[in-house]
């Protein structure tokens, strides 16, 4: 299925991430789970691609002997994971996945990302570029990207979501801060560039912060992220996977 009612925008961006928690509390122990030495604190960048249309996107991860996109059909999202044919096992084969949505927000419990597998970059692209169709959503909920605040006190505390939009027909979000109940922080997002294309606004240059903690501890940096666009231009549809009925 092709959609061509919109335009669409496609983007290559670079994520970093920085676990800052992790880091901390490995070298204070000096153990590295898995490694027999400290890993480097530069880590690899991951990049993602995205085409991004008014209400429908795409979002894709290649690694090294697989990859995986990801579809917003406007009411469900679409996993679809390809093994590259010289790779052992099962070379070649296609799995698909699908989950009902009308927002495609990854970030939900118990939604798609857990249902689907979204990985940390891949919601940090979505936030970044493919959220305009949530934060347009009627009770929508923006959730920190690294999941790991599943497992923590701030799962229990509520939040609610402070989001500037650029002011265009698309919507990507300027800025986002995620603050508790009693006024902290436990994310932020901030656009530092931009360009227009199409009338849309995108990043060019994006970062954000996720913090953790508890009543008995209190809150620190948990994990951090920069973003990059490598290549932005318009194309003329976004192929869509066809659903079985």
């Amino acid at each position: 299925m092709r959609c061509q009612a919109t335009p669409f925008v496609e983007v290559t961006v670079e994520i970093s991430l920085d676990d800052w928690d992790y880091w901390f509390f490995t070298d204070r122990i000096h153990q590295y789970p898995g490694e027999k030495q400290p890993v480097t604190v530069y880590p690899r960048t991951a990049i993602r691609k995205c085409v991004v249309g008014f209400d429908t996107w795409s979002l894709q991860s290649i690694n090294y002997n697989w990859s995986t996109t990801w579809w917003f059909t406007g009411s469900n999202v679409v996993q679809r994971t390809t093994t590259d044919t010289n790779s052992e096992p099962a070379a070649g084969a296609v799995s698909t996945h699908a989950d009902a949505s009308t927002d495609g927000n990854p970030g939900r419990p118990g939604g798609v990302a857990d249902l689907i597998g979204f990985d940390t970059p891949g919601r940090v692209a979505w936030l970044a570029l493919c959220s305009a169709p949530c934060l347009k959503h009627e009770g929508r909920k923006i959730f920190p990207p690294d999941s790991f605040w599943k497992e923590s006190a701030i799962y229990f505390y509520g939040w609610t979501d402070q989001s500037k939009v650029f002011d265009d027909s698309l919507g990507l979000p300027q800025s986002v801060t995620l603050t508790t109940t009693n006024n902290q922080p436990i994310f932020q997002y901030q656009v530092r560039r931009s360009t227009n294309v199409l009338g849309w606004n995108f990043p060019l240059e994006f970062y954000g912060i996720q913090y953790i903690g508890s009543v008995s501890n209190g809150w620190r940096a948990a994990f951090s992220f920069k973003g990059k666009v490598t290549d932005i231009h318009s194309v003329s549809s976004l192929e869509m996977p066809k659903l079985a009925k």
